[in-house]
């Protein structure tokens, strides 16, 4: 039961309020991420000895899943497999933030281009926006298939291409109700983080997309905002994250290992837990959040006055809440 003092629009108008990030912010990023491309491609153009086949905007802010809140965007480098020696793939991450630096010059410090355990985050300070530079080893399979590789030098089948279309199909579906609900529950992720702490509370963005990818697929209307919501925590509480959490647009539903205490499958790759790094600890906190807001909604439904019911929302999406 949710509360017709916050309804649909109220939380409508708190998404475009504090949730969403405005399209001008929007082209902006997207500016930023292009001259990056552009000045990474010319070098490479430059210097035949280096390996990039191509760059790929990938990201929230690519499949229209980003906060109002962002502070880094994705680009995926394409580099051909032929040219990553074997045993080799563990010095990518350095090479590309070398290919970065030499890229930038004396523009940059050589302390902008950090390196990550699967990307390379660069600095821009004039803007506080920081870019992740991924690099994808790519052999010429088909729908930009290639494989994410970390410091460590393991190797993770990807496709930047069918992440996309796997968010651009739930829209055509459910419309944009699909990615504002996803919105909303990365924002009470945040809230959370922010609440409990960035070692406490884990719950990545592609978890909640998949989570509500799910849930839509299998009958939950998106399109009152404070039910969906309230849908969401419903399964998480219900559920306790035991059930896992399969899709069969790209190929035949997998069946998980039951090895972990999470799964949640890559419909990109089958072999993928999203989750296979979580805890049954992570899992614990994961559902104790859900829980809290779970009652959080159940508690605003039967509060006696409007500002009661703003604390309550207050509770989930963090003291921004407005009502």
């Amino acid at each position: 039961m949710t509360d017709p003092r916050i309804d649909h629009s109220t939380l409508a108008a708190f998404a475009a309020s504090h949730v969403n990030l405005p399209k001008a912010e929007v082209d902006a990023h997207r500016g930023q991420v292009q001259r990056l491309r552009d000045k990474l491609e010319k070098h490479v153009a430059e210097h035949p000895d280096y390996s990039l086949i191509k760059t790929v905007h990938s990201g929230s802010v690519a499949k229209g899943t980003a906060l109002k809140s962002i502070s880094d965007m994705d680009v995926a480098a394409y580099l051909d497999a032929s040219k990553v020696p074997s045993g080799q793939e563990g010095a990518l991450i350095s090479a590309i933030a070398t290919v970065l630096r030499d890229a930038y010059g004396a523009t940059k410090s050589a302390e902008d281009f950090e390196e990550q355990a699967h990307s390379v985050k660069v600095h821009f300070h004039g803007s506080g926006l920081d870019i992740d530079v991924v690099p994808v080893v790519y052999a010429g399979l088909p729908d930009d298939r290639g494989d994410l590789v970390t410091k460590a030098g393991d190797r993770v089948e990807t496709s930047v291409r069918l992440h996309k279309q796997f968010v651009r199909s739930r829209r055509a579906t459910y419309g944009s109700d699909f990615t504002q609900v996803v919105r909303f529950m990365k924002y009470w992720a945040r809230a959370q983080r922010q609440s409990r702490g960035t070692d406490t509370f884990r719950c990545k963005s592609f978890l909640l997309e998949l989570v509500v990818a799910h849930l839509a697929d299998n009958g939950l209307d998106l399109k009152d905002y404070p039910a969906a919501i309230e849908g969401v925590f419903t399964w998480m509480v219900k559920t306790g994250f035991n059930e896992p959490i399969t899709f069969d647009d790209f190929g035949p539903r997998p069946t998980p290992p039951g090895i972990h205490p999470i799964e949640i499958i890559d419909p990109v790759n089958p072999a993928n837990n999203v989750c296979c790094t979580y805890t049954a600890t992570d899992k614990a906190v994961l559902v104790d959040a859900a829980n809290d807001a779970f009652d959080a909604i159940t508690a605003a439904a039967y509060g006696t006055s409007r500002g009661y019911s703003i604390n309550c929302w207050k509770e989930i999406f963090g003291p921004t809440f407005r009502g």
